[in-house]
C-alpha cells in the first residue's frame, strides 16, 4: 500500500492531544484544586472523545492495510505485527506503575490480567490496567483477534463474527455478564465503522467529504451545547446503555470526521512540511498516549511538593507540552528501536507500521 493519509495522521495526533488535555485539566482542577478555563463546563472532559476517534481510525487503518490478505499465514503475520506494535512498549511503560503497586500491596490479579492479558472485565465493572489508558488496548486487542480470524477464515467467517458480536451486544443490554460487557461492548461498533469507511470511501463522491466533516463538527457541537453526561467516563463502559449513547454521541461524529478527512485528501500530491510534521506526530501519537500518564504523575508530585507554583491554566499548558515532548522522545528513542528489534514474521508483507 503506497498511500499515506496525512489527514488521518493529523487526526491521530489530535486525538492523542485531546486525551492529554483532558487529563491535564483533571490534574490542575481535581488533584491540585486550581482554577482553569476548562473546569466546570462541557469542554472539561470533551477530550475523552479522542479515544472514540482512535477506535474509528484503527478500524480504518487495519482494514485498509490488510486488503487482499487471506489465509492462516496472513492472519498470523497480521497478529504478530499488531502485537509487536502495541504490547511491548505498553508493558515497558507500565513497569514503573506495576512496581509501585507491587511494593504498596495494591497489585491485584484483576489488574495484572487487565495489564498483561488485555482482559478488563473480571466482574461486572471494568478493572483498569496499571497504566490507565491501557483499557483501550484491551478493546484494540479484541478487535485485532476478531480481524485476524476473519483474515484466516475469509469473508464468511468475518460476517459470522459480526453477527456473533451483534448477538452479544443485544444480549448484553438485558443480561449482566462479564464476557458480554467485554465482547459485546457497544464501543466496538466504532472499530466496525472504521472498517466500513475503508470499504466505501473511494467510491463516494468527493463532495461528500466536506458534508461529512460539517456534520461531524455539528454533532460534536451539539454534545458541547446539550452535554454528554454518562458517556465521558467509566459509566459508558460498565453500563451498555450508556455505551450505546457514547457510540451515538461521539462514535458517529468521529466516523463522519474520519470519512470526511480521508475523502477530501489528495493522496497523489507531494506532502509539504506541515503534512510531514503531522505524519511524524501521528506516528508518535501512541507513545504520547501512553507516556503522558507518567508525565502527569511526575508533574503532579512536583506541583504538590510546592517547589513550583503555577496558575491552573499554566499547569495545563506545561503538562500538555511536556507530554507531547516526552511522547516524541519515547517514539524516536524507544518505540522505533523496539520495532526494529522485533522483526516482522517471515513471509509477512512488511506492514508493521500502517501507512496512514
Amino acid at each position: 500500500m503506497g498511500e499515506r493519509f496525512y489527514g488521518v495522521q493529523a487526526l491521530r495526533f489530535a486525538a492523542a492531544t485531546a486525551v492529554v488535555v483532558t487529563h491535564a485539566v483533571d490534574l490542575a482542577g481535581t488533584r491540585l484544586g486550581l482554577e482553569t478555563a476548562l473546569v466546570g463546563g462541557t469542554l472539561e472532559n470533551f477530550g475523552t472523545v479522542g479515544v472514540d476517534l482512535f477506535f474509528v481510525i484503527s478500524g480504518f487503518i487495519i482494514a485498509t492495510t490488510t486488503q487482499g490478505q487471506t489465509g492462516v499465514g496472513a492472519a498470523g503475520a497480521f497478529l504478530w505485527r499488531r502485537f509487536r506494535r502495541v504490547a511491548p512498549i505498553y508493558w515497558l511503560l507500565s513497569l514503573p506503575i506495576l512496581i509501585g503497586m507491587a511494593r504498596g500491596g495494591t497489585l491485584s490479579p484483576e489488574v495484572a490480567a487487565a495489564t498483561f492479558l488485555f482482559w478488563p472485565f473480571s466482574g461486572l465493572e471494568m478493572t483498569f490496567p496499571a497504566l490507565g489508558p491501557g483499557w483501550t488496548l484491551c478493546f484494540e486487542m479484541l478487535f485485532y483477534a476478531g480481524f485476524g480470524l476473519a483474515i484466516a477464515g475469509g469473508r464468511r467467517v468475518g460476517w459470522g463474527l459480526v453477527g456473533a458480536y451483534a448477538a452479544m451486544l443485544a444480549a448484553g443490554l438485558v443480561v449482566a455478564a462479564p464476557v458480554l460487557r467485554f465482547w459485546g461492548a457497544p464501543i466496538i461498533v466504532e472499530f466496525l465503522l472504521g472498517v466500513g469507511i475503508a470499504w466505501v470511501w473511494r467510491s463516494a463522491p468527493r463532495r461528500l467529504g466536506l458534508w461529512a466533516v460539517g456534520l461531524a463538527l455539528a454533532g460534536f457541537g451539539l454534545g458541547l451545547v446539550f452535554g454528554y453526561d454518562g458517556v465521558d467516563d467509566v459509566r459508558a463502559l460498565n453500563d451498555p446503555w450508556n455505551g450505546l449513547r457514547r457510540m451515538v454521541i461521539w462514535g458517529l461524529p468521529s466516523a463522519l470526521l474520519v470519512f470526511g478527512v480521508v475523502r477530501m485528501e489528495r493522496t497523489d500530491r507531494a506532502p509539504g512540511r506541515l503534512s510531514r510534521a503531522a505524519a511524524f506526530m501521528g506516528d508518535a501519537s501512541y507513545s504520547i498516549y501512553l507516556v503522558h500518564v507518567l508525565v502527569i504523575r511526575a508533574l503532579g508530585r512536583l506541583f504538590e511538593s510546592g517547589m513550583v507554583g503555577l496558575p491552573g491554566d499554566a499547569v495545563v499548558g506545561l503538562t500538555v507540552i511536556a507530554s507531547l515532548a516526552a511522547g516524541a522522545v519515547v517514539h524516536v528513542w524507544i518505540e522505533r528501536p523496539m520495532l526494529k528489534l522485533m522483526r516482522p514474521c517471515p513471509g509477512g508483507r512488511g506492514l508493521e507500521r500502517p501507512r496512514a
